[in-house]
């Protein structure tokens, strides 16, 4: 059972790293869009806002806080990959056991 439950860790890791990289690849050309629409003027009129705004999120900032949505987002990001680990592992398992049925039902 051990093996299943490794496959399944493989075949999460594999869909996994195919969407994040396709959810980062449009993040970054969208990036890049913006980037080759910016011009000068619009940069620059938005520049004491935008420093305003960075240098406003230093009052935002607080140890517990910060420790507690570090934790709490980690434990959905973690928690997530062994619910849909576990999922595809029991769902592997089913197959297997459904093929392994089908068999013995052919040799009787």
């Amino acid at each position: 059972m051990k093996n299943i439950e490794f496959v399944s860790r493989v075949i999460v890791f594999l869909v996994l790293v195919i969407v994040v990289t396709f959810y980062f690849r449009e993040y970054s050309l969208d990036r890049y869009n913006q980037g080759i629409l910016l011009d000068k003027k619009e940069y620059v009129s938005n520049f004491d806002e935008y420093k305003n705004e960075l240098l406003s999120s230093k009052e935002n900032f607080s140890l517990p806080y910060s420790l507690t949505g570090s934790f709490i987002a980690l434990l959905i990001i973690v928690g997530g990959y062994e619910l849909i680990v576990f999922i595809v592992s029991l769902l592997i398992k089913l197959m297997l056991n459904n093929r392994n049925s089908i068999d013995i039902e052919k040799k009787l």
